[in-house]
């Protein structure tokens, strides 16, 4: 079964005697999926609450929503990224100016909705390329 916005289809693979034939529409994490996907982990780095998100889901096609556990599954691939964005080295390059900025954003803290300031930490490079360094929330 394929859900789609038009509803749901029942869609029949055929089979063939060597290799396989399954449709790229079908694949795990195809492009729909991936908007999706897309779409769940920015509504859940915005702080919004389960129940919105499957809610969310609903109202974009999705029949039968979304659990909880399945939005933390999807938003785990974040993790990864972000590790390496903050681990990784900085020593390929000499960065003669660091600039420290800060912007304050809306951030849930203990069930509420407050605001916080977000401190962007960027290098300027000897050639004047810029690269942001790192970053920290403040309180």
């Amino acid at each position: 079964m394929l859900t789609t916005l038009a509803g749901g289809l029942d869609l029949e693979i055929p089979k063939v005697r060597t290799g396989s034939f399954f449709p790229s529409l079908l694949e795990r994490r195809r492009r729909i999926d991936q908007a999706l996907y897309a779409v769940i982990m920015e509504a859940y780095v915005h702080g919004v609450s389960t129940r919105s998100v499957d809610d969310l889901v609903k109202a974009l096609g999705g029949d039968s929503g979304i659990s909880k556990s399945e939005v933390s599954r999807i938003c785990a691939a974040l993790n990864e990224p972000l590790t390496a964005f903050r681990t990784r080295p900085l020593d390929h390059v000499r960065f003669p100016y660091v600039y420290l900025d800060a912007t304050c954003c809306k951030a849930r803290v203990n069930h509420q909705i407050v605001s916080r300031a977000v401190v962007v930490a960027t290098g300027i490079t000897e050639d004047g390329n810029r690269e942001v360094l790192g970053h920290g929330g403040g309180r």
